[in-house]
């Protein structure tokens, strides 16, 4: 399905089946396993299981300008790294912080796309799993945001007078 944001940008989303997703932007096409629609989605009928999951990866084309903002804003403020393995780490924890908030800021927007539905969905078929995701990527988003932050200021010397 061709789909259009809200800021313009243009690109294809195929939610075909459970194993594999096509999002296409201009002629950059990634095909990837949708693991996090197959966690949320699991127990569902086939049809809210498709429709919350081809939300979801919309989600990720409505939110990247907030998503992207959120991890530029904490590259600039980690950008004083001063050894090769404190640079390694940092990476690796913004790369875990940045997939956990645009999950949640991607499945935030289902929600307020579909909001009555999506209760309603997960009230027929209960998910144990639902809420623990909202708490982990919740918890890893804010948390490590937060220890991005304020690891760097840890580590810089204190200012001379």
């Amino acid at each position: 399905m061709n789909v259009q944001s809200w800021y313009g940008l243009t690109g294809e989303i195929e939610v075909e089946n459970d194993l594999w997703h096509l999002v296409r932007i201009g002629n950059v096409a990634l095909n990837y396993p949708p693991i996090v629609n197959r966690i949320l989605r699991r127990g569902l009928p086939r049809a809210d299981r498709w429709r919350l999951s081809y939300l979801h990866e919309f989600g990720h084309f409505q939110t990247l300008p907030f998503a992207l903002a959120h991890a530029l804003f904490v590259v600039w403020d980690g950008r004083k790294r001063r050894s090769f393995t404190g640079w390694l780490m940092w990476l690796a924890t913004l790369a875990v912080m940045h997939k956990a908030v645009w999950e949640l800021t991607s499945e935030a927007y289902v929600v307020a796309a579909d909001g009555a539905a999506y209760r309603q969905i997960y009230r027929n078929t209960p998910d144990r799993l639902l809420p623990i995701f909202w708490t982990v990527m919740g918890g890893l988003g804010i948390g490590l945001s937060g220890w991005l932050i304020r690891e760097r200021r840890l580590v810089q010397p204190p200012h001379r007078l």
